[in-house]
């Protein structure tokens, strides 16, 4: 056997030095796959957007003043084919907080490195799905064709290319502003008719029953009567739970107000707002005695409801997913509670202001049950989609209750909306809140803003965090 050579370098550290640099060099510059590749391929955690920005031109639109404190989420997404639900908890940091100077530059947008712009989580979300086939449902709406204009964007999220058709009546319009609307509404793909009426309003609203059914079709199983500010957050939802009743038997489907004491003045019904959903036997058993029940002049809802109970044996069935909302000014509890994501909501441009448009949005990216979902970031701190990112005045460990932020009277807690939408705790008047303020599809993004602007007498900056959907790399 053959002594072993011993190498011996006069100057090691020398050669120590020229070895890492050598082994660098090859680290950073030779390929690292079988094929040459000029630019290294981007991480998997990385989105399909490689840089980003602030949007100086939309913050300045707020009106904020001279600067603003910002601070920034990615939230890249992965779609599963077994998604098994949302988790409770969201793994981001809590905000960090750099100064936006608005009132210096004019640039529409403010490059950041891109450090900023890599995800502060990746989440699953259900795979995407087709738009459900709603051609089974007929719905009408008594308005006004400017109120019927406005709506219509939202009428988009649910009846948009679903094959859902719309009545509406309204009053005696010129045919050129009647057109201008169903081109919109053709835009929009929604399959909107427009019937013009010398009728009052609530005597439109009851005739919507002998429209329905005289427009149903070999597919029709129900006829859905709604205000123009009714929404369905998911038309895929709806469907699915009309589909847990028999559409061949009377069925009479709503939910009556959540105020207990409104209930009392007006009736146990289905309040219209809500939506009020009527099987094709049932409308046939009002078409009978039509000409009775248009005589009682009443609210349009009251009346549906009378000419149910005095010439039929169906009752109103309470489907607990559908909300009237009748609540004023401050609802946030109600959409924070993070329970399921309701079938419809009313009232979000009259009786409070929700956008429910730009609440929506984000559902291109996350699904339908994203909206309104509320993970839990700290013991007393909550993001709710679409909605608000929350700080509790101390922590919150009863997951249950609602917030009682619309009425906090003793009564209301007790009695008044117990009933409906307990339990009730409540409510937090040293709460912080960022209440979302828009929310832009962005290409393949959509950006949500949710602002703390406190009163002017504390003398401090606006808070903004802009929380960023995208779609991870390579998992679409």
């Amino acid at each position: 056997m053959q002594p072993r050579r011993v190498v011996r370098f006069r100057h090691p550290v020398r050669y120590v030095v020229a070895t890492l640099l050598l082994l660098a060099w090859l680290f950073y510059c030779l390929p690292r796959t079988e094929r040459p590749q000029p630019i290294p391929a981007i991480p998997q955690t990385e989105t399909h957007y490689g840089g980003c920005d602030i949007d100086l031109e939309l913050l300045k639109s707020y009106e904020f003043g001279s600067s603003i404190e910002y601070a920034r989420w990615e939230i890249a997404v992965v779609p599963s084919k077994n998604f098994k639900g949302f988790s409770d908890t969201l793994d981001v940091p809590l905000p960090t907080w750099q100064t936006v100077k608005l009132d210096d530059t004019e640039d529409a947008r403010k490059l950041l490195p891109r450090e900023q712009c890599a995800p502060t989580v990746m989440i699953e979300v259900p795979a995407t799905q087709p738009r459900v086939d709603a051609s089974h449902l007929v719905v009408g709406v008594a308005t006004s064709l400017e109120r019927l204009n406005d709506s219509l964007d939202a009428f988009a999220i649910w009846a948009g290319g679903t094959n859902c058709r719309i009545f509406a009546l309204v009053d005696n319009v010129s045919s050129g502003a009647k057109n201008r609307v169903l081109q919109k509404a053709s835009d929009l793909d929604i399959k909107l008719t427009i019937i013009a009426s010398s009728e009052e309003l609530l005597d439109r609203y009851f005739s919507l029953t002998r429209v329905l059914l005289r427009n149903r079709d070999e597919k029709t199983q129900w006829g859905v009567i709604i205000d123009d500010d009714t929404f369905f957050p998911s038309m895929a939802n709806l469907v699915k739970r009309l589909a847990t009743y028999d559409s061949s038997q009377p069925y009479y489907i709503g939910a009556p107000t959540e105020n207990f004491a409104q209930m009392g003045i007006f009736n146990y019904m289905a309040y219209g707002g809500g939506g009020v959903f009527l099987s094709i036997p049932l409308l046939e058993e009002m078409d009978k005695v039509f000409d009775d029940c248009y005589e009682f002049k009443d609210m349009g809802d009251k009346r549906v409801a009378r000419c149910i109970y005095h010439h039929t044996n169906t009752k109103l069935t309470w489907d607990h997913g559908l909300f009237q909302l009748d609540m004023r000014d401050d609802v946030s509890g109600f959409f924070e509670a993070g329970r399921p994501l309701p079938l419809s909501l009313h009232h979000w441009k009259s009786w409070f202001d929700v956008d429910v448009v730009a609440m929506h949005k984000v559902a291109s990216i996350c699904g339908d049950d994203c909206q309104l979902q509320r993970w839990r970031l700290t013991d007393d701190s909550f993001f709710v989609n679409g909605f608000s990112v929350i700080k509790y005045s101390q922590p919150m460990h009863d997951m249950l209750s609602m917030e009682q932020t619309f009425d906090d009277s003793d009564w209301a807690r007790d009695e008044g909306f117990a009933f409906s939408l307990g339990p009730l705790r409540p409510k937090d008047y040293d709460k912080i809140s960022f209440r979302m303020r828009s929310a832009i599809v962005d290409g393949d993004r959509v950006r949500q803003l949710y602002i703390d602007q406190p009163p002017p007498e504390l003398n401090l900056k606006p808070r903004v965090l802009e929380v960023v959907w995208s779609k991870a790399r390579g998992a679409w």
